[in-house]
């Protein structure tokens, strides 16, 4: 993977990312829970994610992307937080790690900007299908709580 020095950036600097990742949801007025998510929750989200994010980005851990994406999902509905605030969570925190890479300057040839590309690229790959499991996580939670409700004549 060309593109390792930059995901070991992001890993060894998610505190940056972070910060710009809280920064963006402070600013968007669309996103009302997501606001009042406590920020220590919010920098242990982005922590779990981003210290660890070569492991994510392997292929192999498909399995271990639906799992635990799917149990965010769940407890996303549980919160009672809008689906589409969770996945424009998950898109803000992209883009903040995107952007961190950007202005990071590394940029130094044609080999460096394609590693960037590819990133992007890997990147974009895992946040979708980090999102489908989120949203399947919340549509099953929700299913359930139907489900429950009408059965208990609610």
């Amino acid at each position: 993977m060309m593109s390792a020095k930059l995901v070991h950036q992001i890993e060894d600097h998610w505190e940056a990312v972070a910060v710009r990742f809280l920064r963006q949801v402070r600013s968007c007025p669309r996103v009302p829970n997501l606001n009042r998510l406590p920020e220590s929750e919010a920098i242990e989200v982005c922590r779990r994610l981003l210290r660890n994010l070569g492991q994510w980005l392997d292929s192999s851990s498909e399995e271990t992307v639906r799992t635990h994406y799917e149990q965010v999902g769940r407890q996303r509905c549980r919160d009672g937080m809008p689906l589409s605030e969770a996945l424009r969570a998950v898109q803000l925190l992209k883009d903040a790690a995107v952007g961190y890479i950007r202005d990071q300057g590394m940029m130094g040839d044609s080999v460096d900007l394609y590693a960037e590309e590819e990133l992007e690229h890997e990147l974009s790959r895992f946040f979708d299908l980090l999102m489908f499991h989120l949203a399947r996580g919340y549509e099953q939670e929700q299913a359930g709580t139907t489900r429950t409700a009408v059965s208990h004549g609610a």
